[in-house]
């Protein structure tokens, strides 16, 4: 079978259909192990999974959940997250995750901009109110009284809020989420389990399956479309390609909103039928005690390193881990058996790595991004001229195969990303040699890569820029020892203004997520700009390798 051909089979494939293939191969198995940030440690099996799913998707049905439906996940990683993504999925409905460190107005962007019709959201999670964000975002529901036939003015598709009340929370507004999945089980609701069987039954690769935000380079964050079939053809061909094993535990803190928890974390361990380790949030302290105690084969996310440094200094060797970032000192200790770590290119509208490095790539490439997936093409473009690049070059990658369908109710980036030939634009620099090993080389985009989350500097230059006190804003991206890169914004004031940084950041702490809030607050006198009017964003890179003040 050829690539192409492969990767059209595994398109094919639903959500669900392959929790039923893990399920029959292994009902006793873990699937998921859980750990909340209390230390609380939850394990469920692939069978009881399976039938946790298949109950949930029944109550949503009873709710009036619908095949392209929206339904918004707004939660922090648990069990009951993927329960409920994939109960969405199993009846056709799209499951659009939000970022939890979002702030109230970008949040509600996301509700608007998918016109979800529905919301399940966590009650509380260390300081953050969900319900009462929701409230500030919609009054509405604030003064509901019953769950169903919520009427917004501002979020007029939403209708169903469900709540998932971990700490005993409850709404009169909301439908609990303990009592759907009850409903689901029981004699009440029969009819609609039949209703979702047969929705399950009808239910394509080829249906959306989750709309992911991603900031890029166009300011406000794009809704990338990615269908069922896509996820699960990622999810299995980069298992195979890293070499995944039977009985692979693959532990993550990557969170579910992001590509990197519910892709690579949850498609690897889906697709292989091996088990999910995952914390709720990122604790070293408690990652090194969870792999040690689960055994846990594989280690991944951005801040592995610091799981290994906290390895050395708790005195604990993680003898079972074979796949893991062993580049630091600590790590060659802390990790004595990992001897391979996967390196991708990709993006969210690639469904997350388009190519990976495998276990038996030359020891010259294991620090490239690795060879395309299969079914994956490559073209490497001059983004000036639109020629392809020789070997070795650097140019603008192109990608087509298993790539998104566009953007959410969005032609105009659409077609600026996807051209008639099917390529996506992916505005990122790559150098690809002779044999096909893939070499990152920069960015051509607007964005900036926080901590492993997209960061479009034209939308923080807008929210810094809409303060009253300020003229203008160009933000750049610094290295930044823990994160990669990190956000600094030189700010100019409007004339006989007064703002001090400290001020300034106060006021963006309610407006911008936390990976968003700029590092580096510098207040100059003006900005740099080319004749034309514009920022002069190659003088501001220059500023940017530069100290604090330019």
């Amino acid at each position: 079978m050829t690539p192409s051909a492969q990767l059209t089979l595994l398109r094919q494939r639903t959500i669900w259909q392959t929790v039923c293939a893990a399920a029959a191969q292994h009902p006793d198995r873990d699937a998921l192990v859980a750990t909340d940030d209390a230390g609380q440690v939850q394990r469920i099996r692939y069978k009881a999974l399976q039938d946790r799913i298949r109950a949930l998707s029944a109550a949503l049905v009873h709710i009036g959940v619908a095949r392209g439906d929206r339904v918004v996940l707004w939660m922090t990683n648990t069990i009951e997250w993927v329960v409920c993504s994939f109960a969405a999925q199993r009846i056709g409905a799209v499951v659009v995750p939000v970022n939890t460190f979002l702030k109230p107005p970008e949040v509600a962007y996301i509700l608007e901009q998918s016109g979800a019709q529905h919301l399940i959201l966590l009650d509380r999670f260390r300081k953050l109110d969900l319900p009462a964000m929701l409230a500030e975002i919609c009054p509405e529901f604030a003064a509901q009284r019953a769950p169903g036939g919520l009427r917004s003015v501002r979020l007029p598709a939403l209708r169903n809020v469900v709540l998932y009340g971990r700490s005993g929370l409850r709404h009169a507004g909301a439908y609990g989420l303990s009592e759907l999945e009850a409903l689901g089980r029981g004699p009440a609701g029969s009819s609609a389990l039949e209703l979702a069987d047969r929705a399950a039954d009808g239910t394509r690769g080829s249906e959306l399956g989750m709309i992911k935000y991603t900031s890029g380079s166009t300011g406000f964050p794009k809704g990338a479309m990615l269908e069922q079939g896509g996820i699960v053809a990622n999810g299995v061909l980069h298992s195979r390609r890293i070499g995944i094993r039977d009985g692979d535990v693959f532990f993550s803190m990557m969170p579910f909103f992001h590509g990197g928890g519910s892709i690579w974390g949850m498609m690897t361990m889906l697709a292989s039928a091996g088990t999910l380790v995952f914390t709720e949030a990122f604790n070293a302290t408690l990652a090194v005690e969870l792999i040690e105690r689960e055994g846990a084969t594989i280690l991944f996310g951005v801040l592995g390193k610091e799981v290994a440094e906290s390895a050395v200094q708790q005195g604990r060797t993680l003898s079972r881990v074979r796949i893991a970032d062993n580049s630091t000192a600590a790590a060659r200790r802390a990790l004595p058996n990992a001897s391979f770590c996967f390196r991708p290119f990709g993006l969210t509208e690639t469904y997350g790595p388009a190519a990976v490095t495998a276990p038996d790539d030359p020891a010259e490439q294991q620090d490239s991004c690795g060879r395309l997936l299969e079914g994956n093409e490559l073209r490497v473009v001059d983004p000036v001229t639109g020629r392809d690049v020789q070997a070795g070059e650097a140019g603008e990658a192109w990608v087509r195969g298993n790539v998104f369908r566009g953007y959410w109710n969005n032609d105009e980036q659409t077609r600026r990303a996807l051209d008639a030939d099917g390529w996506l634009h992916t505005e990122d620099l790559v150098r690809v040699d002779a044999a096909g090993y893939i070499r990152y080389a920069g960015r051509i985009k607007l964005m900036l890569k926080v901590g492993g989350e997209n960061v479009s500097v034209e939308e923080v230059e807008s929210v810094v820029g809409s303060h009253a006190a300020v003229s203008a804003c160009a933000v750049v991206g610094v290295q930044d020892a823990r994160k990669g890169e990190a956000v600094r914004a030189y700010v100019a004031l409007r004339p006989a203004q007064t703002l001090a940084a400290g001020e300034l950041r106060r006021w963006l702490e309610p407006r911008l997520a936390r990976f968003k809030q700029p590092r580096d607050i510098v207040l100059v006198e003006t900005l740099p700009r080319l004749a034309n009017g514009k920022l002069d964003r190659l003088r501001l890179a220059e500023w940017g390798r530069q100290e604090v003040n330019p």
